[in-house]
This record gives structure tokens, C-alpha cells and sequence, in this order.
């Protein structure tokens, strides 16, 4: 337990920085209050948004991404497979890591998932705090 809170909480004395987030999920609603609740931790942000395959890819393609720590990526989009744009990332920005939502966690969506590159997987339907928490361990592996 005490290893797990050293990746989430910052250490005594010691600046954190700030885990910069891309989202990618198609439900503009899930996305936006994602977005919401990462700019009010002090040590979250989302630097960008996309709500399909395609936004994503020009969003990653014209920079508008900006740099960022970990993306989360939803594997049901409306015009592919999110595990499509995990391997992209995955090959594209290998030091950062892909945290996979999906609204059917079953073995093998979480399976096609971790060999297209994902670190986590999590159900859509975990808590808020779990979410946040792999968001933090994965901005931790960033660093």
C-alpha cells in the first residue's frame, strides 16, 4: 500500500508536476467531465480533447495535442477501434503511457488492449478515484 501512495501522493517537500492528459471518448458528456474534474486537481490537466478516431488522429497529427504524460482512450469510438489510436500512440509517443476505458470489460477487449500497448484497463464504470489514481500512476511512469 505504501508503494502505491508513493506513485499518487507527492512526497514531502518536493514539487510535483502536473500529469498533462489527453482524452479520447466519445460521449461528449463523459469527456468534458473528465476534463473538468482533471483541471480541478492541482496536479491534473487535460491538455486536449477529441470525441472520435479521427479528431484524435488530427488532433495528434497537427500538434494541437500539445505535449502530454498519459492519454486515455476510450476502445468503443463511433468511427473505429480506440485499440487502433493505442498502438498509434503507443508507437508514436512509446514514453507515454495509454490508459484504456471501455464500457465491456471482458478478457478479450482488455486482451487486444494490452498487446495494442495500453498499460491499464479499466471499465468506464470504476470509480472516479480508481480512474484518477491510474492517471496518476501512469503520469508517474512518464516522468
Amino acid at each position: 500500500m505504501d508503494a502505491m501512495l508513493s506513485e499518487v501522493l507527492p512526497r514531502m517537500g518536493t514539487e510535483r508536476k502536473t500529469v498533462r492528459v489527453l482524452v479520447v471518448e466519445d460521449h461528449a458528456a463523459f469527456r468534458q467531465a473528465l476534463a473538468v474534474v482533471l483541471g480541478a486537481r492541482p496536479d491534473l490537466e487535460a491538455t486536449a480533447q477529441a470525441g472520435s478516431l479521427a479528431e484524435a488522429r488530427a488532433c495528434l497529427s497537427s500538434g494541437g495535442a500539445g505535449p502530454f504524460d498519459a492519454a486515455v482512450v476510450d476502445l468503443g469510438l463511433p468511427d473505429g477501434d480506440g485499440t487502433e489510436l493505442v498502438g498509434e500512440l503507443v508507437d508514436g509517443e512509446p514514453a507515454v503511457p495509454v490508459l484504456a476505458l471501455t464500457d465491456r470489460l471482458d478478457l478479450d477487449r482488455r486482451g487486444k488492449a494490452v498487446r495494442a500497448g495500453a498499460q491499464e484497463v479499466l471499465s468506464k464504470g470504476a470509480g472516479l478515484g480508481v480512474i484518477l489514481d491510474a492517471i496518476r500512476r501512469l503520469g508517474a511512469r512518464r516522468r
